[in-house]
């Protein structure tokens, strides 16, 4: 037996026990390297034409921000930053959030936990706020799963990206994408 046998055999109980932390299904898990490997293929895979609008903000990770910025670059994807402040209440970044959504905006890059302060921002009500709008909602977590109470239902987002090395201290290269089941053969 190899090295590559005994991974691949591990990975539907990985998922099974990492879908029990994450409140989803296995099936809707996608074991890749880090947070910033799923976030970009949940980035480069939504179908977006010129034109479509993405919010983000000005906490959101800076590699994210450069990925969204291909989309702009390559297929014309249009970026509108939303801004706060990390010391405001959840009701003032939501209501930036709402003020910001246009007839355009299909996409809503969010970040769960600031990767340099700690804030946690509102996801759940501006994952809620998205589905009103139609708007499919991508969610960084990279900071949050494992350190602090988390649930893929109960924030209720399209796609969700984790760095499994970081407060569940996996090996460095591991990670994983969430995707809702309905979105699966979207992208």
């Amino acid at each position: 037996v190899n090295m590559w046998n005994d991974l691949d055999n591990a990975r539907p109980e990985a998922k099974k026990r990492l879908s029990a932390m994450a409140d989803c299904s296995p099936d809707e898990i996608a074991l890749n390297r880090n947070s910033s490997e799923g976030l970009c293929t949940a980035i480069f895979g939504i179908p977006l034409k010129a034109g479509d609008e993405v919010l983000l903000s000005d906490w959101d990770y800076a590699s994210m921000v450069a990925a969204w910025d291909q989309r702009r670059q390559r297929d014309g994807v249009a970026l509108a930053s939303v801004s706060f402040d990390l010391m405001d209440a959840d009701d003032v970044i939501v209501e930036a959030y709402a003020k910001a959504i246009s007839p355009r905006t299909k996409v809503m890059h969010l970040t769960h936990m600031v990767h340099y302060t700690g804030r946690v921002l509102p996801v759940e009500r501006l994952c809620a706020l998205a589905k009103k709008h139609g708007i499919i909602t991508v969610v960084d977590a990279a900071q949050s799963f494992a350190h602090i109470p988390f649930s893929f239902r109960k924030i209720d987002c399209d796609f969700l990206a984790v760095s499994l090395h970081k407060w569940l201290c996996a090996p460095i290269g591991t990670g994983m994408l969430i995707v809702r089941s309905s979105r699966i053969d979207e992208t």
